[in-house]
């Protein structure tokens, strides 16, 4: 590079302004050691540079310190460039935060929303079940208030026959239309220890298999016992507690109380 080009070029003012590289401010140098005209410029140029600056109230660094070189410069940018990605490094990381942070919630807000819609669920399903009950019990209300009002009005229909017995009486009250028999020993004594009342209904002969029995504890209770129209009265035995065979031939019974 020859004088002319070294001036077209610029690098003289940016070698003045220190702006030059560590490779191009050595060669620039050399050339002005070996060029007098060169250094000359140079110097015409700081001049310049002089002027410019007190022209426009610029001052000079302070006592002591020293100007900065290109590569004090390049340096620098170095620093700030590291510094720019530490910090783009730092909301990198607070961006990864935030996303997961709104994933997170993302997920809470579809559980509950899932939570909230099984709860719904359960509730429709609550309130079916009930207005089933409910129209269930409405139904059988009806259903059976004809029974119902069958079995008021029946109940004057009621019939008691006295029986008396040595030992005290005993008294069956008759709900034919129920088919049912209410047997009171209240007035009997009650069975010795080990012992117990055992009441069948019966048609001639024959009894029914299950008796209804009638310890001491439960002497005194109305004792219910299903009747039909082939039963056409009831017999009463005293026998030990925990028999369950029907009578033998020769047993007799403490009483047979006919129910017509």
């Amino acid at each position: 590079m020859n004088r002319e080009e070294l001036k077209r070029s610029g690098l003289l003012d940016q070698y003045v302004l220190g702006l030059l590289g560590p490779e191009r401010n050595a060669e620039v140098e050399q050339m002005i050691a070996e060029d007098p005209f060169l250094a000359q410029e140079v110097d015409r140029l700081r001049t310049d540079l002089d002027a410019y600056a007190d022209a426009r109230d610029i001052t000079s660094p302070s006592d002591g310190r020293t100007p900065r070189t290109a590569q004090e410069f390049l340096d620098l940018d170095h620093e700030m460039i590291t510094s720019m990605m530490e910090h783009n490094h730092t909301l990198n990381i607070w961006r990864y935060v935030l996303v997961g942070i709104c994933l997170l919630l993302v997920g809470v807000s579809g559980y509950l929303f899932r939570l909230k819609e099984e709860l719904r669920s359960d509730l429709v399903k609550e309130r079916s079940l009930h207005a089933q009950d409910e129209a269930s019990y409405r139904m059988d209300l009806e259903n059976n208030r004809a029974a119902l009002a069958a079995y008021v009005s029946n109940w004057d229909s009621l019939e008691t026959v006295t029986h008396p017995l040595d030992t005290g009486s005993v008294q069956l009250h008759l709900l034919p239309w129920a088919e049912v028999v209410l047997v009171d020993l209240a007035g009997m004594a009650p069975p010795a220890a080990g012992h117990a009342y055992y009441v069948f209904p019966a048609v001639g002969r024959r009894v029914k298999n299950s008796p209804e029995v009638i310890n001491a504890d439960n002497v005194a209770n109305l004792h219910a016992v299903e009747m039909t129209d082939k039963f056409d009265h009831i017999r009463i035995y005293l026998w030990e507690t925990g028999r369950k065979t029907e009578p033998k031939p020769g047993e007799s019974p403490i009483a047979i109380i006919p129910l017509h």
